[in-house]
């Protein structure tokens, strides 16, 4: 197949209807984290490096798809595909890997996105298949760092959102389209955590929202 976007939807049970209103599926506030990473943070966004489509190093499992219909796409939609997405870094130490290990998961996949004004990551469906062989088993969180600024976006079906720093985002992944963009003035900034159910994830996932206390200065 051609397109990476016609694949994700191949493969998604959404219903794509786009007129509809906000959905409360579209995604879930599960958790949030509590305390002052500050010093940490502007650490991570002296070290990130920038991403595009073509660069991101995605492998590909158990699907069609690959970075060439990723590119199809873009140059399909007229976009120029060395955009920046965000920058990235997948160096996961301290306060972050305590983060990571409250969520209870295993074979984690791990990555601090910080999208600066002007970059964004178009429309799309994860495809997070060689994470397990059954992707029920399979969770992404969004953490997100810092609080929503104006000009930030990110697209949860036909839901648009906020956030407060500390909110821990679900969604599922495998049927949830989104997209992400700055048209702020301030980097937007998020640690993306994937990985296998334990039960100690599945509590938090359902249960109601929960306050972790992570860190005081």
């Amino acid at each position: 197949m051609e397109s990476n976007w016609d694949l994700g939807k191949a493969q998604s049970n959404y219903h794509f209807e786009w007129n509809l209103p906000s959905q409360d599926t579209d995604f879930k506030i599960v958790a949030r984290f509590t305390g002052d990473w500050s010093n940490e943070l502007q650490q991570i966004k002296n070290s990130v490096e920038p991403v595009t489509w073509k660069t991101r190093k995605k492998n590909y499992y158990n699907s069609d798809a690959s970075l060439d219909t990723e590119v199809n796409d873009l140059i399909r939609a007229g976009q120029d595909p060395d955009t920046v997405m965000y920058r990235r870094s997948r160096e996961i130490t301290g306060i972050w890997q305590t983060m990571v290990d409250c969520l209870g998961l295993l074979n984690t996949k791990t990555a601090f996105h910080i999208q600066y004004p002007g970059e964004m990551v178009n429309l799309h469906i994860d495809k997070q298949y060689e994470m397990n062989d059954d992707p029920s088993k399979v969770s992404r969180f969004l953490i997100f760092l810092e609080d929503w600024k104006p000009g930030h976006f990110i697209q949860f079906g036909t839901s648009l959102c906020k956030w407060q720093a500390g909110d821990v985002f679900w969604f599922d992944w495998a049927n949830m389209p989104h997209a992400t963009a700055n048209a702020g003035w301030e980097p937007r900034c998020l640690l993306q955590c994937t990985g296998t159910i334990t039960n100690k994830t599945q509590d938090i996932l359902d249960g109601d929202e929960c306050l972790i206390r992570i860190n005081e200065h």
